[in-house]
């Protein structure tokens, strides 16, 4: 008796187990991009306010500010995708702004980027091993682009 308890009882944890493994996987997929998300808006929130600080991460913005001229452009994170292959995930955001600007757009990109790496080393579990980006055991590819008028 005692045998086919313990029989029983592995089938169900074994069934536990293989259904909570994705679903876990998943919510973590799903944070980061909900993460990205918050802190994309949150650039552009600070670059809306034509004001710059020193403080890190929003010192990697400032340029972009002072190239506006310290004026609000509207910037807005209009679109966040994500694809996910093997252990990499790998995350498009587009950010849209209007009026002119003295600074490339792929300029202003890199400076996204970098505000959104150092932003999730800051404040998540995300970690760099050399220059690739890991949170948990998946890598992290994070791509942006900056669309003006």
């Amino acid at each position: 008796m005692a045998i086919e308890v313990l029989f029983i009882t592995a089938v169900i944890l074994t069934g536990v187990l293989l259904v909570v493994t994705p679903y876990l996987n998943e919510n973590t997929n799903t944070s980061l991009i909900a993460y990205v998300k918050s802190s994309a808006s949150h650039a552009c929130s600070y670059l809306n306010s034509g004001v710059t600080v020193n403080s890190q991460p929003y010192s990697l913005l400032n340029a972009i500010i002072v190239k506006s001229n310290y004026t609000s452009k509207n910037f807005m994170v209009s679109s966040i995708t994500s694809s996910e292959s093997d252990d990499t995930i790998t995350i498009n955001v587009q950010v849209r702004y209007s009026g002119r600007i003295d600074l490339d757009n792929d300029v202003m990109a890199l400076a996204f980027k970098a505000f959104l790496i150092r932003d999730l080393l800051d404040h998540t579990d995300a970690r760099l091993e050399g220059t690739s980006l890991y949170y948990g055991d998946k890598k992290v590819v994070i791509n942006v682009q900056v669309v003006g008028p």
